[in-house]
């Protein structure tokens, strides 16, 4: 396997694939940083290290990939991974748009590729035990779901540039929307958004805010209160909750090391900063499935549909910030999420 893109997320890729994961050994990374390449020598040994995908696609002989590169250029990397035969991972979201996503799919069933979403928090050991507790009817009808993504420090202004990330909503709360509608098994079918660039001004030169909150309705009737921040400076805060009728479940911690002093000034506690840290180990399981799918050619546990569905949520989401309107996510008669809500 290589890994395309060896920022925060892709170094980690490629440090988990080297130590931790079974039946997968690592080659090759591409990474144009001479001091990013020297850092996954450092962590991964004596791996190739290549500009950029062309070059890495020439020189090595491959089975599969993990595309780690900025958000703009994912539907670009999948589609010349899967005419190359390779099995792709691809960081989250596929696309910045639901016409991206559909390329990236067809590219990949064209080719008899598979084709995974890194939806890590799916794989988080906590939404995992929530998912069970919540199928097996432990707190009930699920009727109020709620959730929280806070990054401690806003990102540059580049990467918070909608035409390269998609913003706080498509790269942040996007999790926050795939995992209401895998927890509660339900559709996103309306929502409404609030946010601006509360601390970081620079932000709105690219069209993005650092604080946002949005409010959705399920087509089942539940509702859902979704919040991200890019400057939670108490720490890498991810949370959640489901309410039911006869329960709830809550999701998160943000505690490091498991003890809480208490003295004159009060109780506290230590936090986690990173979503490594928060996410460790999900990392490594999400890869593991990747890997484990392939080996055995089952499908995918999350997929570019899935990409897709969650998306189209998200777009919604951000047009409805813009506009200051509510905005319903259009569906098929299959009820999945087609079409761009910017449209709507």
């Amino acid at each position: 396997m290589a890994v395309v893109g060896v920022g925060r997320m892709g170094l980690t890729h490629a440090e988990n694939l080297h130590s931790r994961v079974r039946g997968a050994v690592l080659v090759a990374v591409t990474t144009s940083s001479a001091e990013r390449a020297a850092e996954v020598r450092r962590r991964c040994g004596a791996v190739s290290v290549y500009d950029d995908l062309d070059a890495l696609l020439q020189a090595e002989s491959l089975d599969a990939v993990v595309i780690a590169s900025s958000t703009s250029a994912h539907v670009a990397n999948v589609e010349d991974c899967a005419s190359a035969g390779l099995h792709i991972l691809c960081e989250k979201p596929l696309g910045l748009s639901l016409e991206e996503c559909d390329r990236a799919g067809a590219a990949a069933r064209a080719a008899d590729v598979k084709l995974m979403l890194g939806h890590t928090r799916r794989f988080d050991s906590g939404y995992i035990e929530a998912k069970r507790v919540i199928d097996a009817g432990g707190i009930g009808q699920p009727v109020l779901y709620r959730s929280i993504s806070g990054d401690m420090n806003p990102p540059p202004v580049a990467f918070a540039d909608l035409e390269v990330s998609g913003g706080l909503i498509l790269d942040s709360m996007y999790h926050d929307i795939y995992l209401g509608q895998w927890l509660l098994e339900d559709e996103i079918v309306r929502v409404y958004g609030e946010g601006g660039a509360l601390i970081d001004p620079s932000i709105a030169t690219v069209g993005d805010v650092d604080n946002a909150v949005v409010s959705v309705r399920f087509a089942g009737g539940a509702m859902g209160s979704l919040t991200a921040s890019r400057t939670s400076r108490h720490g890498h805060d991810l949370r959640g909750e489901v309410i039911g009728d006869e329960g709830a479940v809550q999701i998160g911690r943000l505690r490091r090391t498991p003890i809480r002093v208490l003295d004159r000034r009060g109780a506290h506690h230590d936090a986690v900063h990173t979503t490594p840290e928060r996410m460790g180990e999900a990392f490594v399981t999400m890869l593991q499935l990747f890997v484990d799918c392939v080996v055995d050619d089952t499908p995918p546990p999350v997929t570019d549909r899935d990409g897709a569905a969650t998306l189209a949520v998200a777009l919604a989401g951000r047009r409805s910030i813009q506009t200051g309107q509510p905005v319903e996510v259009r569906t098929s008669t299959t009820g999945s999420p087609t079409g761009d809500p910017r449209q709507h």
